[in-house]
Parts: C-alpha cells; structure tokens; sequence
C-alpha cells in the first residue's frame, strides 16, 4: 500500500523523521475511531492498532488522542493490535466544545483539506446553522464547502432562491445543489473531489450524507434511513467517523449526525461575518457597543436594511458564546495544571523502589 494515496508527502516526512526516535517506527494513518481502538492504513495494508501505555498515561485531555485523519508513529505488533507512539502535528483540526458542560473539546476530524457541509433543502435548512459550521471548518485551518441536498423534492426557482440566499451570507465559498436520487448536481461536485486531498462531510441527520457517500462510491457502503415527513429529521445511521477511498482516490470522511455544535474557538467569525466586521470597522469609535454612540455604521446599516437583524443577531449571539468560551478555558488550564502535578507525583510504590525522580514506564 503506497502512503502517498493517503496524503502522504515530503512535508509528513520531515514531521515524521523528527518525530522518530526509533528505527522501528513507521508512519500511518488513523481511518477510523472505535473507543480504544483505531483502523489505521499503513504500507502493509489497513490494520488496527491501540495507543502505548506511555502514550496513555501522558495524555493530559482526549484531544491530544489519535483522531480520524490523524498521521502517527507506529510500532508494529505481530501478536496483535499495531501500538500507535505519536501523533504527528497537525494542519488542520476540526473541533467542537464536549457535551454536558465539558470543558474539553472534542476533536471531530484533523488534516482535512476541505469540509463538504451538508445542508437538506428541507426541513434542515437554517443559514444561522451553517454559520456555526462555516466559522468552526475557517477556524480549524480547512475550507468549507456547502451541499445543499434534496433538491429534487423543490421547484427549481426554489432551489434558486436558497442557493442565492446561501451566496449571499457566504461570498467566496463553494455552493451547489445535488439531489443523490435523480444525480443532479454530482457531476460539478466530483471535479471538487480531487485525488489524495481529504474531505470530510457534516452535517445533521437525515440530510442525506450516508447516501451521497453511496453515490460517491458507487455502491451501498452505508447504511441509510428514512425521515419524518413531519419536521424531515432523520436518526443516526452513521455510529462513527471513518475515511474512504473515492473511485478518483479522494479520501472521503462520513461523520455521524451533529445534534448540537458549540464552536471551541471563535477565530473564524471575523471570516465567516467578513461584512459585519467591515462595516463594524467604519464605526466612529473603535470600541463601539453598537448600542446608543453616535455616528454607528453598525446602527445605520440595520436602518438602511444592508444588513439583515437576522444576521446581526446571529453574530451577536455568536460573539455572547466566546466570553462563556473564555471562562470555559480558564476552568480547562485549571484541570490540565492539576493533571501535570498529579502525574508528577511519585508513588508509594516507586519511592519504595529509590526511584524518587522521573518514574519510567514500559511501552
């Protein structure tokens, strides 16, 4: 199996060779996720693999954990799962706060050199949703792209109007409208898809992922399942991440159904509201609240109707999140301090032993 189909090159292996401090390492890739367990491609072909008990120990939160996408050091175990040794730094890390109030984020993809948004025509259609996602893919170090699917169940002066809609709140970024039961649309979507890049696809459940990637494939890969004609929501079909090699050799990404997407870091709001921050720029005052000061571009342009409340309100709310996302990380630095000093402790055990000083561990 040849590395370089899975995006393997010249940059990987200068991050690889100082990463290595043994000869017997070598470098793979992380396919899929299953709780303690990875598929990983290597040249020997796709095996599965675990983290070193080192590996284990030292890791202070689950973000610094393998996550799909990931390339890593391994160690070949003939008598069984492969033992992963490292992470190689990433180039882009896809991320989302933890659920229930975790302080964690919890890493949904790395490498990725553009995420494929999927958005339903029905139902799921929400451009206030699509800017959480679009801020979150800019703020990871990849480019976004925006499928709009089912197209087939709307007249096409609607899908027009979405499409147009859609353009308007993200200027720059590639917009189409498929329909994977008729195929409109897949023809300008697959030139995209280019060989050896890697593509990741979010969205929703029941927007039609699993069966774009069967049409992608060209068989029945996944598994899919019907909507409510209710409220058009679906249930999860997809239970894990894992890539897939296209026809084309793109490396292909399907991700479960995000119920819910609190953004880690908010470096992509200026990106994704390029235009509320350029009029916000213009404000007479560089501190402007936007609220009662004089001469506020912000004010004027909801007054003339050059920017929508709607948008406005998006971001406000957007921007409310960061400062509950600041006292968030406070509280994440406090529980990584408390881990460093924990592991630095000496056991009982070890002082028993004299060994007082760094404690070694078997890999």
């Amino acid at each position: 199996m040849n590395l370089t189909n899975y995006g393997w090159n010249e940059k990987w292996e200068d991050n690889f060779l100082n990463l290595n401090q043994r000869e017997k390492l070598v470098p793979a890739r992380v396919s899929a996720v299953y709780s303690e367990r990875y598929d990983i491609f290597t040249t020997e072909g796709e095996k599965q693999a675990k983290m070193s008990g080192k590996m284990i120990y030292e890791s202070l939160y689950a973000a610094k954990n393998p996550a799909v996408g990931d390339w890593v050091a391994v160690e070949n175990n003939p008598n069984g799962p492969w033992i992963i040794k490292g992470v190689l730094p990433r180039q882009s890390c896809l991320q989302r706060q933890g659920i229930n109030g975790e302080v964690e984020s919890q890493v949904i993809g790395s490498n990725v050199d553009k995420c494929i948004l999927v958005q339903s025509l029905l139902g799921d259609y929400s451009i206030a949703r699509l800017e959480r996602y679009v801020a979150m893919v800019w703020d990871s170090g990849s480019i976004p792209m925006i499928v709009l699917t089912k197209a087939d169940l709307l007249e096409e002066e609607e899908v027009i109007d979405k499409i147009g809609e859609v353009e308007s709140a993200f200027p720059g970024v590639d917009i189409m409208a498929i329909s994977s039961i008729t195929k409109k649309g897949i023809d300008k979507l697959m030139p995209l898809l280019e060989p050896t890049k890697t593509y990741m696809v979010m969205g929703s459940s029941g927007v039609g992922k699993s069966t774009l990637l069967n049409v992608l494939m060209g068989e029945e890969i996944m598994e899919t399942a019907d909507v409510r004609e209710a409220d058009q929501k679906g249930r999860h079909t997809t239970t894990h991440r894992q890539m897939f090699t296209l026809e084309n050799g793109a490396l292909y990404i399907d991700t479960p159904g995000m119920r819910e997407l609190a953004l880690f870091n908010f470096q992509g709001l200026n990106k994704t509201f390029s235009d509320v921050a350029e009029i916000a720029r213009t404000c007479k005052f560089n501190n402007c609240t936007h609220e009662d000061e004089p001469d506020c571009a912000v004010r004027e342009a909801l007054e003339s109707g050059s920017l929508t409340v709607e948008r406005w309100e998006s971001y406000i709310k957007l921007k409310k999140e960061e400062r509950v996302y600041k006292s968030k990380q406070i509280r994440l630095q406090k529980k990584i301090a408390n881990a460093k000093v924990k592991k630095q402790k000496v056991h009982y055990k070890d002082f028993k032993r004299g060994k007082t000083g760094k404690i070694e561990y078997q890999y």
